[in-house]
């Protein structure tokens, strides 16, 4: 059963992970600690809070096919919350639409990969 400290938990590992994920793509594309430092405290400082709510909203969708459900979770939270949430941060901070494009883009090309993974991992502790 997926409780609020089980959902806490999961968005807590799940930020730790992405916060080394987006400051090693945002320094080595940007190689300015100070904007890598800024767009990781406000991107997952945001994305703390929506995660745990995206999980809970989740518990209420019901879709039987474990596969379908991590691809749709997956999709609304990292394709579609990522792309408009960090695109914009990344842009109010570099002011450069090719660091946008290659920090966001990079990023969330890896945390798919991770989402599913993370999704597999936290089913199996059930």
């Amino acid at each position: 059963m997926e409780t609020r400290k089980r959902s806490a938990t999961k968005s807590v590992v799940w930020r730790l992970m992405g916060v080394i994920i987006l400051a090693t793509i945002t320094f080595i594309l940007t190689g300015d600690w100070g904007q890598t430092s800024l767009i990781i405290v406000l991107h997952h400082g945001i994305f703390l809070v929506v995660f745990y709510l995206h999980e809970r909203i989740w518990l209420r969708i019901s879709v039987v096919d474990m596969a379908r459900r991590s691809l749709m979770k997956m999709f609304t939270y990292e394709t579609l919350c990522g792309i408009v949430i960090l695109g914009t941060i990344t842009y109010l901070v570099t002011g450069d639409f090719l660091k946008m494009g290659q920090i966001t883009l990079t990023y969330i090309g890896i945390k798919h990969i991770c989402y599913v993974i993370n999704e597999y991992i936290w089913k199996k502790k059930q």
